[in-house]
């Protein structure tokens, strides 16, 4: 039985499994804190979710059951809040549901695609574990779980703002739809070309300075930050008294 959760399919039921349990935990705590306002709702949700997740991978011994999550909470989350919202889905709303749905899946498929099962886990979780073995409970739970959480969720605050606001499509809303899909397109050739280089074993222990990381030390970092920042500027362009989201 062990062996057969811990193949690559195996191993990959067992995440879909456990994100089921976590987002149904995640949409009764939302129900339950929903009159406290939206926002707060979904951050309680969204930390419930995040420690199924974190307990799931103590019990396995494997931290990177939480890495598919942070990319594909937005995908859920953004949608959730347009169809919720009082008024009619704008254009912008649709704009920023394809950005983020681009941006999560591909992230998503990643992972999928490089994750070899629950016999893996990413090699910097287990270097800080041993490193560190007596702090290894809070750096799991803080740093590799809620961490990321969090920064996605304040990330997407200014999307709320954007969708929870009166909508009106501007030069500026579509200067910030264009930084997310250039986002996107840039982590997809700079993920490729880290492969690309990996996969040749006579890269072995080289740092890659080939491509677009000639030019920057880590693009699909840089890929990442733009999509943030392209969300952000969508939002100004509708409600910019909102600037402090930044």
């Amino acid at each position: 039985m062990k062996e057969k959760l811990y193949t690559k399919t195996g191993s990959l039921v067992l995440v879909v499994v456990v994100y089921v349990i976590a987002f149904v935990f995640a949409a009764i705590i939302f129900n339950l804190f929903r009159q406290k306002g939206i926002l707060l709702a979904t951050l309680l949700a969204d930390v419930a979710a995040t420690m199924v997740v974190w307990g799931t991978g103590l019990i396995f011994k494997n931290a990177s059951l939480y890495d598919p999550y942070w990319s594909i909470v937005p995908v859920l989350v953004i949608p959730f809040w347009v169809i919720i919202k009082e008024n009619p889905a704008g254009i912008l709303d649709i704009l920023l549901i394809i950005a983020i749905a681009i941006w999560g899946i591909r992230l998503t498929l990643n992972w999928v695609f490089g994750w070899s099962g629950l016999n893996h886990q990413d090699w910097r979780y287990t270097m800080l574990k041993e490193k560190n073995p007596d702090v290894w409970f809070i750096t799991n739970l803080g740093g590799i779980n809620m961490m990321p959480t969090l920064f996605v969720f304040f990330g997407m605050v200014p999307a709320y703002y954007m969708i929870d606001s009166t909508q009106k499509i501007s030069v500026v809303g579509i200067i910030g739809f264009i930084i997310c899909m250039m986002a996107s397109i840039l982590q997809f050739y700079a993920d490729r070309q880290m492969a690309k280089f990996r996969n040749n074993p006579d890269n072995k222990n080289k740092c890659i300075k080939t491509g677009l990381w000639k030019y920057s030390r880590h693009p699909n970092y840089l890929g990442e930050i733009s999509l943030w920042w392209g969300i952000w500027i969508m939002m100004m362009s509708v409600t910019p008294m909102h600037w402090l989201t930044i």
